[in-house]
């Protein structure tokens, strides 16, 4: 079975937007048994975002991890400034080889790169940063696999570089009482590397691909 997401088309978003007909994206949705929907994620971002800050446009996201970049062109659609970054390690299944061409018309920016090498070269300031289920891929590798695995050191200096560099809020995607992970595992990471937290809000839960629940927070910088 394929863990890519097939294409949700800029228009198909923009149309359902305007018009308020959600019928092409829910056929598309109810077709998909893949690995960050994201439409439920980028939504709960935006509406999130409006409530607090009443515009998206021009706001600078980062987001980490961004697979086939679906988050990343939703928010782009709704007036985001957004850069997504993925180190590649799945694009085997070609996830990628579209995302380059795609950047203009989408209006993302698209580097393969795994996060820490982008922080070292890349020293632009965020509005909101996402971390969509990735920072426990830091402590095991990709799907456990140890293939890119940090340091306790480095994931320590990768968040505490994070939290410096973001003004508004990091969205952070966890899993929940799933295999492999005990129940409070997402704030627990936090705790392990961050000798103090922003303020963190519960956005509820999502569902992952194997169909356990994900928690959702928001961590707040101001």
């Amino acid at each position: 079975m394929k863990t890519y997401l097939p294409e949700l088309s800029i228009s198909d978003l923009v149309h359902a937007l305007v018009s308020q007909d959600w019928a092409t994206v829910e056929e598309k949705l109810s077709r998909q048994q893949y690995e960050r929907l994201g439409l439920d994620r980028a939504l709960a971002i935006a509406s999130d975002l409006l409530a607090r800050h009443q515009s998206l446009s021009g706001l600078r996201i980062l987001d980490v991890g961004c697979n086939n970049g679906l988050v990343a062109k939703v928010l782009s659609a709704l007036g985001c400034s957004v850069v997504g970054i993925d180190n590649g390690d799945v694009d085997g299944q070609g996830l990628y080889l579209d995302l380059q061409s795609q950047t203009q018309l989408a209006g993302f920016e698209f580097h393969s790169k795994d996060i820490a090498e982008f922080l070292d070269v890349e020293h632009r300031h965020w509005d909101c940063i996402l971390l969509l289920s990735v920072t426990h891929h830091w402590e095991t590798g990709y799907a456990m696999s140890g293939k890119r695995r940090y340091s306790d050191d480095d994931i320590g200096r990768l968040l505490a570089t994070m939290f410096r560099r973001t003004r508004l809020s990091i969205y952070y995607e966890c899993p929940s009482s799933e295999p492999g992970f005990e129940t409070g595992f997402g704030i627990n990471f936090l705790l392990r590397y961050c000798s103090e937290l922003p303020k963190t809000r519960s956005l509820g839960h999502t569902i992952g691909p194997n169909g356990y629940p994900r928690e959702f927070w928001a961590l707040d910088m101001e």
